[in-house]
């Protein structure tokens, strides 16, 4: 072998030797890149009971927030997660709000949520308020206030001390909630960037916003829903994915 084809060879050889960690490192983060992870678990009260149909929100930094809901026996299941560093949010109507964070690894095991009871305290005051009332769906409408943590509430004697000029004006400290300028009459309202379900007197309105079909001095009271959590049964609809208003319209 004469030294031209030496060198060649050695060259092929060093230029390999060079080629290869790289190849390997890309792969390694190729192969990070690519990591999914599942997240697996049960949500129990303190008495060890399940939970069922807890809301379960997975936050992680740079990625869609996931949602889940617990089963019969308390169980959840979410993959496909991209990051391994998550924040764990659990709602369940009866109980306190958790959240967990979490570092998740391959083959973790399932986790346990205990949710500490919220019992529904009625204070004298609020059932003298309920029992008086003689429209009936005020009368829901005051129960829910007094035991249902995760809507938002305002009767009527609120709306008239706020005398807003529109009613989506009294949702503006509501989280979530962003109101701007409508091309038609009032304001329009979203909530997480999407526009959520109108109710009015149980008839369900869709593609409408608040201000259109109501004015302040119609409504004897209005509850607003920023998620699924919380909502009566009657009124949950799986479309309002961006949540639920309740209006509730004075007697004529």
């Amino acid at each position: 072998m004469n030294s031209r084809i030496r060198w060649l060879v050695a060259s092929a050889a060093c230029g390999a030797l060079l080629v290869a960690p790289r190849i390997a490192a890309a792969q390694s983060v190729s192969a990070q890149s690519a990591a999914r992870y599942t997240l697996a678990g049960v949500v129990a009260g303190t008495d060890g009971a399940a939970v069922p149909e807890a809301e379960i929100t997975i936050v992680a930094l740079g990625a869609d927030s996931v949602r889940v809901r617990s089963d019969s026996a308390g169980k959840f299941h979410a993959s496909g997660l991209t990051t391994a560093a998550v924040t764990v949010r659990v709602r369940r109507l009866g109980y306190q709000p958790k959240t967990v964070d979490l570092v998740l690894r391959e083959g973790s095991p399932p986790i346990v949520i205990t949710l500490e009871p919220n019992p529904a305290e009625l204070g004298t005051v609020k059932v003298r308020e309920i029992a008086s009332e003689p429209d009936a769906r005020l009368r829901e409408f005051y129960a829910r206030r007094a035991s249902n943590s995760f809507g938002k509430y305002f009767e009527g004697s609120e709306i008239e001390k706020r005398h807003p000029q529109f009613i989506s004006e009294m949702f503006r400290q509501v989280p979530g909630v962003t109101l701007s300028a409508s091309g038609r009459v009032g304001n329009t309202l979203r909530i997480r960037g999407c526009a959520p379900l109108v109710w009015v007197d149980g008839v369900r309105i869709p593609n409408t916003q608040i201000d259109d079909v109501v004015t302040p001095s119609d409504v004897a009271a209005v509850e607003i829903y920023n998620s699924f959590a919380g909502i009566p049964a009657q009124y949950f609809d799986r479309s309002a994915t961006c949540g639920t208003i309740l209006v509730w319209s004075r007697a004529k």
